[in-house]
């Protein structure tokens, strides 16, 4: 009866452990490669991100990003993700991961709830919202500091090569601003 009970034990520890070992999380890793942004109006919507270095062989972005406009239903956003192994401009391709054109309120509640926050959140004073977008968005000057992207609620596995974000923000007739990040992404050996 006694190596009955050790034999389970040791089952059940053994199933702990795979158990455990087998959590989802990124076969990846990514650098920055660098970030820009532009604007039709600087003085509704602006940003001065820049690339900094947290650690040896490790980089981040800082910087601020200023709000000045009413967020409504006329506000759109886009989110195209592209991909070039060679990082060359000619090879980029846009990837199934883009984001077509929604309004403001559809995409805090989806995107910005789900992937932006979970990957930026610890390193921005940008609002979360819990269970959903409550209005109006904050007209202020929005922080940075030392931002990397963790993988949360992204894709387990990634091709290597390099990937431009481009966030299109667009309140016509008088406000688009575009904000560029490109990231290199090497496959995690261990």
């Amino acid at each position: 009866m006694y190596s009955f009970y050790v034999h389970l034990l040791f089952s059940v520890c053994i199933f702990v452990y795979l158990y455990n070992d087998c959590e989802a999380r990124t076969q990846w890793e990514a650098t920055p490669i660098s970030i820009d942004g532009h604007t039709t109006n600087p003085s509704a919507m602006d940003s001065n991100l820049r690339l900094e270095r947290i650690s040896r062989g490790e980089y981040g972005f800082s910087g601020t990003f200023f709000w000045g406009i009413d967020m409504d239903d006329s506000v759109m956003v886009e989110m195209r993700i592209l991909n070039s192994y060679t990082g060359k401009e000619a090879d980029y391709k846009l990837t199934p991961f883009s984001i077509q054109p929604q309004k403001f309120t559809d995409y805090i509640n989806t995107f910005y709830k789900d992937l932006l926050i979970p990957n930026l959140g610890n390193c921005t004073d940008m609002p979360k919202y819990e269970s959903g977008y409550v209005p109006p968005w904050p007209k202020t000057t929005f922080n940075f500091n030392h931002c990397t992207v963790s993988g949360e609620g992204l894709p387990e596995v990634l091709a290597e090569g390099f990937y431009r974000a481009e966030a299109i923000i667009t309140a016509l007739p008088t406000v688009s601003v575009n904000v560029s990040a490109v990231l290199r992404i090497k496959t995690k050996m261990f």
